[in-house]
């Protein structure tokens, strides 16, 4: 797996329009795709996430770095969230929501990931 630096990432987004997307994949006005990937896993552990509360009509002007917290599933070992907001000005023009867990035992890992073509930009992991 090739793994970026989350400010080269920040780079490919900011100044573009996302003209198309669906809860997986967001497409840009200059072609560029990103997706929300599972880069790493290991037996039971895995990684998911998906994009919501995204608006076409936007230049992309900023990026957040990812915002982690625990998960709060008592079911899901090792679980932890990821965020990732894209802004235009002070308001978010899409949500990328990443998870990442351990496994059904807690000994396992998995990474979340934004990916642009076979770059992967790491979210979350556990």
């Amino acid at each position: 797996m090739r793994y970026g630096d989350f400010k080269d990432l920040k780079k490919q987004l900011i100044s573009h329009r996302v003209v198309k997307w669906t809860s997986d994949k967001l497409v840009l006005e200059n072609g560029t795709v990103v997706t929300i990937e599972e880069s790493e896993q290991d037996c039971c552990a895995y990684a998911c996430g998906e994009f919501e509360n995204v608006k076409l009509d936007a230049v992309i002007t900023d990026v957040s770095d990812p915002e982690i917290k625990p998960g709060d599933d008592e079911y899901v070992e090792g679980e932890m969230l990821g965020k990732v907001t894209l802004f235009h000005n002070l308001n978010p023009v899409a949500v990328a929501n990443c998870s990442a867990n351990r496994g059904g035992s807690g000994y396992y890992y998995s990474v979340c990931s934004l990916a642009i073509k076979d770059v992967h930009y790491k979210v979350v992991e556990s």
